[in-house]
């Protein structure tokens, strides 16, 4: 599914997605991806999901017309595609499943008229959001038909945004101008929370009836509003992720279905509310115990066939034992016999048993990773756990043994050279790569709960443990190279990567330089896994700018710590930008230079355009050069705070100045910082120094 934007509406649309995939006898796979209200990444992304193995495309265009083109693309190429909630400018579409916009328009201007009849007032107000969207066109249409047949209602209609806060300054500066409306008609309920704003600043509460649209359950949602009495009405906007699951299964199974499939609405009053609430709270509990039941099975069910793995892979690990102890034992009786005699052969097992060491950590720490992971959770008992500590101990006989082979290739390395050994090695690296960069977890509503760690490894079972061992605490984002991986780091900006040193296309050496050089990603910690082990290669890992190195095979508890330790000198970063925690930062936490002329840009860049009311992330980050995902995650991970909240800091902290050293009013502060109103510019001064503007100078 290809998401237009994100919202609180969004969020309960994809969390019954994702619940519904298990609803039906099918083997389903639900993914969903955000185009964050950028209509030129929705086409791309079209574009690419319809190129690769996905059976059925949903879609929420973000406009009405941009999209349209790699809709009919995607149908050229036999993908069925369901647009949802919004349309789109062609009929390039296998079926439609959403609200009905149209009704939602008249369903509430009906009921607008029959607050005006209850009121002396004929003046009723629509504030649409943008014009380029369906729902924004349509709910338009339907309220207007309404108003049409009403000649003598005073029907006055300003287009607006789905902005909150424009909504207001909508709202508020009809009312200085002495227009007050009997009843505003706002196309979402954040936008109509922005309209009881200004109704309230201007003492009016009460007297003007506002109606949304979406009908949520929870805190500073729509129901919530019409029981607290801020809304008069918000209209029901339906989401049934089943229905949207079951729509694609009866396409892609060939059973009938109807190509254009209207979701019912309804109107959400003081009459009604409590019932309606009731039954919304009811419905979201059941959904979480839905998800947490999934939750423990699919536990249940990896756990044990991780056991079972084990076991098999215990049984093979001994074997190739026996098998590595015989071939290192008869390849050492050669190479001592022809070293003086023959300069070729010795070149040639040194390459072999090279070869070999470097080949067996990586299964080596498949093995016992994993086999210590489960000794230490104490879940098997009696003789599966007598097994798995034989496998335990021969795994550590085989960590002697390849010891011993790397301690032999020290032993001849006077005769062969260096660059002879990383031939070797690089003639038996597998040369099978791995599908692209694979993205398990990006699309995770929430992603400032949790860090993202980007796992860069050519070895996808190295990669499948890695997962195993973090996804718990983080989350998980996977590239089979290194140049995936630079490409992945810099479109999602995680906050730890840990790499591979051999790789092909593009080795972790060439990526952790890269990384640190790229002002995108420089801020970002690099642990290197390798299994070469001697102290000059060491050095050519740290001189690449790798935070950390690990030699394989490694301990799983040493890596969680290092990721701890990293990620908690970033947090310690993060306070050289609090004025009141500075002085706890210790002295050896400090910007690189390329995170500290990123910062000082970031700053130069908001100062410069402080003053303007309308100032948007993606102004900011185009001017800086970067996209506004990987402006966020930048800005986040450096300060602390979302870019919003750094320029609203700002703002604020130029304010405070001002106050100080000039004779400005508030007013012409607030303005000239960049806020629209100075009763706004005070609620947030009071919130962010404790006191008033006023208070202040006083």
């Amino acid at each position: 599914m290809s998401q237009c934007s994100v919202g609180n509406w969004r969020f309960k649309l994809n969390e019954e997605l994702l619940a519904a995939q298990y609803l039906y006898d099918q083997n389903v796979k639900v993914e969903i991806i955000n185009c964050y209200d950028r209509s030129d990444v929705q086409v791309r992304q079209i574009d690419s999901l319809s190129q690769s193995d996905i059976d059925l495309l949903v879609v929420a265009p973000n406009e009405y017309a941009e999209v349209a083109p790699a809709l009919r693309r995607a149908k050229e190429r036999g993908v069925p595609v369901i647009l949802f909630d919004r349309k789109a400018d062609t009929d390039d579409y296998t079926a439609f499943i959403g609200g009905d916009n149209v009704a939602v328009g008249r369903m509430a201007a009906e009921y607008a008229m029959q607050l005006v009849a209850q009121s002396a007032g004929k003046h009723i107000l629509e504030v649409t959001a943008l014009q380029s969207t369906s729902p924004s066109l349509d709910r338009h249409r339907g309220f207007e038909e309404v108003m049409r047949s009403h000649p003598q209602m005073d029907y006055q209609c300003i287009f607006g945004n789905w902005d909150d806060h424009h909504t207001h300054d909508i709202v508020k500066e009809l009312l200085e101008q002495g227009r007050r409306p009997d009843v505003i008609f706002c196309h979402s309920d954040f936008m109509a929370r922005g309209a009881y704003w200004a109704i309230r600043d201007a003492g009016l509460e009460g007297q003007v009836k506002v109606i949304g649209v979406d009908g949520l359950p929870g805190a500073d949602e729509g129901i919530e509003h019409v029981q607290e009495g801020h809304f008069a009405a918000t209209c029901v906007y339906p989401t049934h992720g089943e229905q949207i699951v079951k729509l694609a299964l009866d396409i892609l199974t060939g059973k009938p279905f109807e190509r254009i499939n209207y979701l019912n609405s309804m109107m959400i009053t003081p009459e009604n509310v409590d019932m309606v609430s009731l039954y919304g709270n009811e419905l979201q509990q059941q959904k979480a115990d839905i998800v947490a039941i999934q939750g423990k099975l699919e536990e249940y069910f990896g756990l044990y066939n991780v056991q079972t793995k084990v076991i098999w892979g215990g049984a093979v690990a001994i074997a190739l034992l026996i098998i590595a102890v015989l071939l290192t034992w008869r390849g050492v009786v050669q190479i001592r016999k022809a070293h003086r005699r023959q300069k070729a052969m010795n070149r040639e097992q040194t390459q072999f048993y090279t070869n070999a060491s470097h080949q067996l950590k990586t299964p080596l720490t498949l093995i016992a990773g994993p086999v210590k992971q489960l000794l230490d959770r104490k879940v098997l008992k009696g003789d599966d756990r007598e097994l798995l500590e034989i496998v335990g101990r021969n795994v550590a006989q085989l960590e002697a043994l390849v010891s011993n082979v790397l301690n032999f290739r020290r032993e001849v390395q006077h005769t062969v050279s260096d660059e002879t050994a990383e031939s070797a090695i690089n003639t038996l690296v597998p040369k099978d790569i791995v599908q692209e960069g694979h993205l398990e977890m990006l699309n995770q509503e929430d992603t400032d709960e949790l860090p993202n760690i980007l796992i860069v490894e050519d070895n996808e079972d190295m990669r499948r443990y890695l997962r195993t061992l973090l996804a718990n605490r983080f989350y998980v984002l996977e590239a089979s190279d290194g140049q995936n991986g630079l490409r992945l780091a810099r479109e999602s900006v995680p906050d730890l990567i840990i790499s591979d040193v051999m790789m092909p296309v593009m080795d972790g050496l060439q990526l952790c330089k890269h990384l640190k050089e790229d002002f995108i990603t420089s801020h970002i910690p690099v642990i290197l896994l390798t299994a070469r082990s001697e102290e000059h290669q060491q050095m050519e890992g740290y001189e690449s700018g790798a935070d950390a190195y690990l030699t394989k095979p490694f301990s799983a508890t040493l890596l969680i710590s290092r990721i701890d330790n990293l990620l908690s000198t970033r947090r310690q970063l993060r306070q050289l930008f609090d004025t009141n925690k500075q002085e706890n930062v210790p002295d050896n936490v400090k910007l690189t230079t390329q995170d500290s002329l990123f910062i000082d840009q970031l700053k130069e860049t908001i100062s410069s355009n402080m003053a303007n009311p309308n100032l948007k992330m993606d102004d900011l980050g185009e001017q800086l050069g970067i996209s506004r995902v990987q402006l966020y995650r930048k800005v986040k991970t450096l300060t602390g705070l979302s870019p919003v909240e750094l320029l609203r800091q700002m703002r604020l902290q130029k304010g405070k100045i001002l106050l100080n050293t000039t004779t400005k009013t508030v007013a012409e502060i607030a303005y000239e910082v960049g806020f629209n109103s100075a009763s706004y510019f005070a609620n947030c001064f009071k919130k962010q120094f404790g006191k008033l503007p006023m208070e202040l100078r006083e």
